[in-house]
């Protein structure tokens, strides 16, 4: 008779397996679960016993999963994330009550706009959690899908997983940013006057490394367009185009508020090539998560909040 796998095993054992599958290292697995390198060998070892299985065996820089292993992940991942997930939401949500840490990714032009508000509104609505929050990277893709980072901002053309669900915050209007006195500032409408002037260009990880959006932009109406320099951090970039004939592109969440040496020129960017949807998003397995739903809410509210502002100057 076939040995019944699920009678007397522990689901801790399978998240072990699970972080232990994903990092092939015991040590990092370890870090994740927030155990000791030792328990995480113990639980391999009960692991092995149970499935028959080696599952994973040593190699160069950690450990390699045998094929048992990697159709044993390919059943278990899903579903316990899936039950975990589900238990974890039976309990009745409480922002005010909650004392969980959370980790959220915010592409660098969400985070020049919305890191301060976003920590101050935890303070108000959600004061035991522990907030916090980093930039969006190479990385933040995966993290999202290990569980390291629950939620990310980012724009919408990122190619992301099938582990991975987005759904859109708002639609934002595409403009520049100048120096105040910039010769832009004196047409009344500005659009192919952008080829005469070199750009400022934000590195967006994910989205834009190896393009400039705004060039290609300019290029499909016929113009070609210099690009001046180049970075990821929003403060070197305003920097930059306070003391030169630079223009950033921006968009409609950009805290136009907070700088008085700015100014923004009257910019008539073709329909089509006008808006950029800005995405919320976190893992399938949170679809149906309250804290996620939450979450959802309190940012799209920052940035209607913070594109209203805008709109008054």
């Amino acid at each position: 008779m076939a040995k019944d796998l699920v009678a007397n095993l522990d689901l801790n054992l399978l998240r072990v397996f699970v972080v232990l599958f994903q990092e092939k290292n015991t040590r990092r697995a370890a870090e994740r679960l927030h155990v000791t390198q030792p328990a995480v060998s113990q639980s391999l070892k009960k692991l092995r016993h149970h499935f028959d299985d080696p599952l994973f065996v040593k190699v160069t820089g950690g450990l390699a999963a045998s094929s048992y292993a990697e159709r044993l992940y390919d059943v278990v991942a899903p579903n316990l994330d899936a039950l975990f997930s589900g238990l974890s939401y039976l309990d009745s949500f409480s922002a005010k009550e909650m004392t969980q840490s959370l980790r959220i990714a915010l592409s660098p032009p969400a985070m020049m706009a919305l890191s301060g508000a976003l920590i101050l509104k935890f303070k108000e609505l959600a004061p035991k959690a522990e907030l916090s929050i980093v930039t969006w990277n190479s990385q933040t893709l995966e993290e999202l899908s290990n569980g390291d980072t629950l939620l990310g901002i980012h724009y919408g053309d990122v190619l992301y997983p099938k582990s991975i669900y987005r759904h859109q915050l708002a639609l934002l209007t595409a403009s520049v940013a100048v120096r105040k006195g910039h010769p832009l500032l004196k047409e009344k409408e500005v659009f192919e006057q952008l080829a005469d002037y070199p750009m400022a260009s934000q590195i967006i990880p994910g989205w834009n490394e190896k393009k400039v959006v705004a060039a290609q932009v300019l290029e499909r109406h016929g113009m070609k367009l210099d690009v001046g320099f180049r970075a990821e951090e929003s403060a070197a970039l305003v920097d930059v185009i306070s003391q030169t004939d630079m223009f950033m592109p921006i968009t409609s969440l950009f805290p136009k508020h907070r700088y008085n040496d700015i100014a923004y020129p009257n910019v008539q960017v073709p329909e089509q090539d006008r808006y950029y949807p800005l995405y919320c998003y976190h893992h399938l397995r949170h679809r149906k998560s309250p804290l996620i739903e939450w979450l959802y809410q309190v940012i799209q509210q920052l940035v209607e909040e913070q594109v209203a502002l805008n709109a008054d100057k």
